[in-house]
């Protein structure tokens, strides 16, 4: 079973489970439940119970012949239509949500954590969705592996912010690796600011961004599979930002 398209069913709602049921069923056309279940490697009970969730869904449809239950699955096309409709549905509701939110949640933490790249992604859609600057301590990543995901987990990101005209203010540290000139020759045309440390007393493995109102994200990158957490919250941003602006006051007046 592709794992690519596994993933692609689980970011767009289903289960890991519920996806390799609608896929089998796919595969098979029309089928009865045993089937389903050897084919997609699942035991009988837990594939009639994804079945029935499915159907409520609109996924899955039922048809028995000389009492015997048969299942096939909606086409993607039309899969793709319905989580439109479900998107539009969601989206009109959205300024309610929010206004609920700033009501009930403006003084409380909340935090998130997300795990894996196409979690960890999510994260840089969400940088963009705010008018507030982006301003990240990017301290120097010497896996080479790594550096290329987070380029290709950026490109959209900088495509978004530079398009909505987001400011990005980012510290760097003058670790072996860093080609400084080449990144400071692109902030123009990236919408950014750079400011690089020479020397950094400590090492840091985390990206640290402030986006707004506010939000502190801290993604790690160990191990090849990054993670992160969102800390929305006041005085930790303001206390956070506080610090941010003291290296980049400092080091620019070095600079002059």
């Amino acid at each position: 079973m592709d794992a690519n398209l596994l993933i692609t069913l689980q970011n767009y709602g289903l289960s890991e489970k519920g996806a390799r049921v609608y896929l089998t069923v796919l595969e098979l056309g029309t089928s009865i439940a045993s089937t389903i279940a050897r084919r997609a490697e699942l035991n009988r009970a837990t594939t009639y119970s994804l079945l029935e969730e499915l159907k409520r869904d609109g996924i899955v449809n039922e048809t028995t012949k000389e009492g015997v239950k048969y299942y096939s699955v909606i086409s993607p096309d039309m899969l793709l239509k319905q989580l439109e409709q479900k998107y539009e549905s969601f989206k009109e509701k959205v300024p309610e949500l929010l206004v609920l939110a700033e009501k009930f949640g403006k003084d409380k933490t909340k935090i998130q954590y997300f795990e894996w790249i196409h979690n960890v992604k999510k994260i840089f859609d969400d940088f963009t969705n705010t008018t507030v600057p982006n301003r990240s301590f990017l301290w120097s990543i010497k896996d080479p592996e790594i550096n290329e995901i987070i380029v290709q987990m950026a490109n959209d990101y900088v495509t978004t912010r530079v398009r909505k005209k987001i400011l990005f203010q980012r510290i760097l540290s003058n670790a072996e690796g860093i080609d400084i000139k080449k990144e400071k020759k692109w902030d123009k045309e990236y919408y950014r600011e750079t400011m690089v440390i020479d020397k950094f007393p400590h090492q840091i493995n985390a990206d640290i961004t402030l986006y707004g109102p506010n939000k502190v994200a801290f993604i790690m990158w160990e191990n090849k599979k990054p993670y992160a957490v969102i800390i929305s919250n006041e005085k930790m941003y303001q206390s956070i930002l506080a610090i941010f602006e003291y290296i980049w006051t400092i080091n620019k007046k070095n600079k002059c």
